[in-house]
């Protein structure tokens, strides 16, 4: 049986390096944009974000480069986690503010960026490189797998590269049968505890999702389904 860590989660190998700085608060979370190619029913991104091009640092309203690094002063960050929406709809703001922060910071300040398949070409993966963002975690969609080949493309990419996707516990074989087809092109797996979100966007509730106790809003068989997979799956 797997024991839980002092994160409160569980890990089979090390943590990837973006994780190393997030467990301990001191990344600055960078939402760059609300716009995405996807309309997953699990997101829990609030209505006054999703599909609109908004920016904000942690959740200080962004206008100039300057408020950016200006947060991460503040909170004395030693890296930054990109997201949105998704980033790469963005590309040449995204770029901006990964050279921003790595001139401001020097290369040692740790960048890692969350992105859908949906946009990920190998020129964008190589500008991405160039520009200095250090790891990227792909969300691959478990319901289709129009853009699954894109992953055969990482090797574009110099940085860490990682899968992170919710437990959803109805997709276990889905699950299975991405984690065989990503297990030789990137270097690590992040399964997230599925939330229920306050929005208009989740359709969780409606799907007969429940939260596993009144004080929380995580999905009841989320954590089991995940603690299961990694018993019997290996990821080497």
């Amino acid at each position: 049986m797997l024991a839980c860590n002092r994160y409160h989660s569980y890990n089979t190998q090390g943590l990837a390096p973006g994780c190393e700085f997030c467990v301990t608060d001191e990344k600055l979370v960078l939402f760059i944009t609300g716009i995405c190619p996807r309309r997953c029913y699990f997101c829990p991104l609030s209505d006054e974000k999703y599909g609109k091009d908004v920016v904000f640092a942690n959740e200080r309203s962004v206008k100039e480069t300057a408020d950016i690094i200006a947060e991460a002063e503040a909170m004395d960050a030693k890296g930054a986690g990109i997201t949105g929406g998704d980033p790469l709809i963005k590309l040449d703001r995204t770029i901006a503010a990964i050279v921003a922060l790595k001139q401001r910071f020097g290369k040692q300040f740790h960048i890692h960026l969350y992105t859908s398949l949906n946009l990920v070409t190998a020129a964008t993966l190589e500008k991405l490189s160039a520009a200095g963002l250090d790891e990227i975690r792909f969300h691959p969609d478990l319901d289709s797998k129009k853009f699954w080949q894109h992953l055969e493309l990482v090797s574009h990419f110099q940085g860490n590269k990682g899968i992170e996707i919710p437990l959803i516990p109805t997709k276990e074989a889905e699950m299975k049968e991405l984690f065989d087809f990503i297990h030789d092109k990137v270097d690590f797996l992040n399964l997230n505890e599925l939330e229920l979100a306050d929005n208009s966007l989740s359709k969780l509730g409606q799907m007969g999702f429940v939260a596993k106790h009144n004080l929380s809003s995580a999905v009841k068989g989320s954590v089991s389904m995940g603690l299961r997979m990694m018993e019997v799956l290996s990821f080497d």
